[in-house]
């Protein structure tokens, strides 16, 4: 951006203006004089109801994006008995496929993350939806393990720019104080999008076998591409630049932007997000064998049931997102600044410990609902993490690098899902259920402590205690 004085916008709507020599919204702070004229009734933001589409149809746009990649990425959980026994594979052999999956998101998030920051979220966004959406059609052709592999690898490579253009469009077109609940809805979209694909893919899978599904969720995917097409061209994604920005000084909004893009907070972050969550991707992966090999439920019932945990998830999003900014705005009217999420981390890690409760609710008369119902816990908890550790992150860092911190904690989270899967799908073939829940209810815990001695917000606590 150049340096120079800022000219004021000629037009005005609510609190969102645009700068015609600048090619973007952004908002003034309340004490800036300003000079306005009337808003012609004519100008496609006129309105409430229009100017609510203008802030928050990015988000909406993100939660899409996220529905569809959890969508693509959850089928092959939700069919996994069925397409491991026509396949032959084990459950080993499944646990390497995520593994797989997992190294290829992980190495992904952070590139597409720098895209972003530096070339624009607009083609990068495109280019990833391409690339996943052809990668989840070629499950269709699945042969064998080797084939499973090569398409999970090439699905999470795309995958991994999902998260990084959700925080992206957050920062960039909402203000501080909607961006916890902003988060929370653009990433609903993949808790969403989990809930419905049993629904929707069990009966497919079931009338017309389950490489149908695959075929599907390719052409939602390319259905998107044209729909964002359709918001870019109509002007309902313009990036909001605070007026220090339009001056040309390059600062950002978080509190690290002296720091540069490496710092502790960083690590902090992604510590807090890839264990604090991976109860995430056990309740989606290995949630549908566990229910299948111990409690014996056939993929017809699956598809029934496999929609809750996923709705815990969506509620967990939302809830923490809307909490999270209550916190934030009670804290600033005392001048306390920015809260320390610390407590909300130990609620979370003792909350998803009940998960550890399931292997003996099998022997019960109501196992499956006692099941299923400890699962919605932990997947509602396990949400809390994911937004709560991002929005917290994301006032650490210079705005400009929320994309790269989104992706880096994404990545976090991939590591340490991609490690823990091969592990407990080993686990479940020598019937150790048991044990591979306590294995999943201590990552929690020890993403709470990482996070504690990491970032500065725990070493500022250490420090007065």
């Amino acid at each position: 951006m150049r340096a120079g004085p800022v000219r004021l916008p000629a037009r005005v709507w609510g609190d969102v203006h645009w700068n015609r020599d600048a090619d973007c919204f952004f908002r003034l702070p309340e004490t800036a004089p300003l000079s306005v004229t009337s808003l012609p009734a004519s100008n496609p933001f006129a309105g409430s109801a229009r100017r609510w589409m203008a802030l928050w149809t990015p988000c909406v746009a993100m939660m899409l994006l996220s529905l569809i990649s959890l969508v693509d990425r959850s089928i092959l959980g939700i069919l996994s008995p069925s397409i491991l026994r026509e396949l032959h594979l084990t459950a080993a052999q499944y646990g390497v496929a995520l593994l797989v999956f997992s190294i290829c998101y992980m190495g992904s998030n952070p590139i597409w993350g720098h895209w972003m920051d530096r070339l624009g979220l607009f083609w990068a966004a495109g280019v990833a939806v391409a690339i996943w959406s052809l990668a989840s059609g070629a499950h269709a052709l699945l042969a064998g393990f080797l084939s499973l592999c090569m398409a999970r690898g090439v699905l999470g490579f795309g995958e991994g720019a999902t998260f990084p253009a959700g925080l992206k469009t957050v920062t960039e077109t909402l203000p501080m104080e909607r961006r916890s609940f902003g988060l929370g809805l653009a990433y609903s979209g993949g808790s969403l999008g989990a809930l419905l694909t049993p629904l929707v893919v069990t009966p497919l899978a079931l009338r017309f076998g389950w490489r149908s599904s695959f075929v599907l969720s390719a052409v939602v995917g390319f259905a998107w591409i044209a729909v964002w097409i359709v918001l870019r061209r109509a002007g309902l994604y313009r990036a909001v630049a605070p007026v220090a920005d339009l001056a040309g000084n390059g600062a950002g909004s978080g509190a690290g932007s002296g720091a540069g893009k490496w710092n502790r907070d960083l690590f902090a972050t992604a510590a807090a997000y890839g264990l604090g969550a991976a109860p995430l991707a056990f309740g989606l992966n290995m949630g549908p064998l566990y229910l299948a090999r111990v409690l014996h439920l056939p993929q017809a019932e699956l598809g029934h049931l496999l929609w809750l945990p996923p709705a815990g998830w969506e509620a967990g999003y939302l809830f923490w997102g809307w909490l999270a900014d209550r916190r934030r705005a009670r804290a600033e009217a005392a001048g306390a600044g920015t809260p320390s999420p610390l407590g909300l981390f130990a609620l979370f890690a003792v909350g998803t410990a009940s998960v550890c409760l399931i292997p003996p609710c099998a022997r019960l008369a109501l196992a499956v609902p006692l099941t299923m119902g400890l699962l919605v816990v932990t997947m509602f908890l396990s949400g809390g993490f994911v937004v709560i550790s991002l929005a917290h992150g994301a006032t650490t860092q210079a705005k400009e690098n929320t994309g790269f911190l989104a992706g880096f904690s994404i990545s976090g989270w991939s590591l340490a899902t991609g490690l823990l899967m091969p592990v407990v799908g080993a686990m479940f073939d020598r019937n150790l259920y048991a044990e591979s829940f306590w294995v999943v209810a201590a990552l929690p815990f020890a993403g709470v402590g990482v996070w504690w001695w990491l970032s500065s917000a725990g070493r500022g606590r250490a420090a007065r205690v």
